[in-house]
């Protein structure tokens, strides 16, 4: 693959562990100010006194007229006060850099790729933006990358759900995919279908993420739970694939590209649901950064979304598709056939396409809510943090505002 002009790869040490840290945020609401009456109400009885019915009568018309014109006035006043604000609140694109995590890197359609696109379509440059782009194998590193401040921003999977439970400071700040993106791919010899996934070996990258939710949603539907199969934790999906390549595991969950990689080499795909059933509505990736570089660094993180929203309304554009897949076979490292299955599914698909790279940029609520209550479920969560601790639609909504 061509190195990408502006982007700066780099590794960073995955022994590293840190001890999350609990900050407590308290706020308060601003009162609404409003203008007292009482006085008004003086001068009105004084004047009443002083004078006739009727002058009273064209005083009171004169003073309504009066009023009604500093009202107009105050209103005229308020809208432009609104416009400047929101004119002066977008950041604009002198030059920046940020270092950015995307698990299994740039190979990563569910994630990483679309740094990739933003790129080639010419969307970072427009924005001014520099990526300096750090792989990492699990979401548990890049947690450890954005508390320890190594890093600014990440395109993760939902693993920072399980840090912000146990009060560390990741907080998802934009939408990535809002749907399961996984699916049985199984070794044929060994596994005969969805009834048959019970005391099999499956590689998984922990039992503790969205992968781990999903698995525990869809073998429930099977009558099984995750103590019915056999799990090894190996790592990214393109680890685990080459582990069941290896003959290592009978089965994986896969997602685009590793599926379809697999479909062509003789293993079989299950469907991203039992027969009869739907397919979880779960976050499965999305854009994160800590609160405290998010409060001192606003309009960074505006400028990244900004960024991140075009380049999803990009993508989504019927006349941007076959670019989509030029860069996707690129950037991914695939042949053309897999990178247009994986771009059609993601981008096209009927089940994923509307939950994937939403065009307001935001985190979708119930998606991410039901994430919570499996991960609940299945105890991979003792209780469910609530959602204000775990996303922010703010910056997203900023980006559009000044799109």
């Amino acid at each position: 693959m061509n190195p990408l002009s502006q982007w700066r790869r780099r590794a960073l040490p995955l022994t590293l562990f840190l001890a999350l840290s609990l900050i407590a945020t308290a706020c308060g609401d601003d009162g609404e100010d409003g203008t007292s009456t009482a006085d008004a109400a003086d001068v009105t009885e004084a004047d009443a006194t002083d004078a006739t019915e009727a002058d009273g009568a064209e005083a009171t018309e004169a003073d309504a007229t009066e009023a009604d014109a500093t009202e107009d006035e105050g209103a005229d006043a308020t809208e432009a006060d609104s416009a400047d604000a929101t004119e002066v609140s977008c950041p604009g694109t002198e030059p920046m850099t940020l270092r950015v995590a995307a698990i299994a890197g740039s190979r990563a359609m569910t994630t990483g790729l679309w740094l990739g696109v933003a790129e080639q379509a010419g969307i970072l440059e427009e924005e001014g933006l520099t990526l300096d782009i750090v792989d990492f194998r699990a979401s548990a590193d890049v947690n450890n990358g954005l508390l320890s401040g190594e890093l600014d921003m990440a395109v993760n999977g939902s693993g920072g759900i399980v840090a912000t439970a146990q009060g560390g400071d990741v907080i998802g700040v934009g939408g990535g995919v809002d749907v399961s993106v996984w699916e049985p791919l199984i070794n044929t010899e060994r596994v005969t279908g969805w009834d048959d996934l019970a005391g099999k070996t499956v590689a998984v990258s922990s039992t503790s993420g969205v992968v781990w939710a999903v698995l525990g949603d869809l073998l429930a539907e099977q009558g099984l739970t995750h103590d019915d199969i056999d799990p090894v934790v190996i790592g990214s999906t393109f680890e685990n694939y080459a582990a069941l390549e290896s003959g290592q595991v009978d089965w994986i969950p896969g997602a685009a590209p590793v599926n379809f990689i697999g479909e062509d080499s003789g293993f079989e795909r299950l469907g991203y649901a039992p027969p009869g059933g739907e397919v979880p509505l779960f976050t499965s990736g999305y854009v994160s950064t800590t609160s405290g570089f998010a409060e001192e660094n606003p309009e960074a993180v505006v400028r990244f979304m900004r960024a991140w929203i075009r380049t999803g309304q990009w993508a989504k554009d019927p006349a941007n598709f076959e670019r989509v897949v030029e860069i996707a076979t690129e950037v991914s490292e695939v042949e053309e056939s897999v990178a247009r299955r994986s771009m059609e599914l993601y981008l096209l698909g009927d089940v994923h396409s509307p939950y994937f790279l939403a065009e307001d940029g935001e985190i979708n609520d119930e998606s991410l809510t039901n994430l919570v209550d499996s991960m609940v479920r299945q105890e991979i969560l003792e209780e469910a943090p609530s959602l204000d601790d775990l996303r922010t639609h703010e910056y997203a909504r900023q980006a559009v505002a000044c799109l």
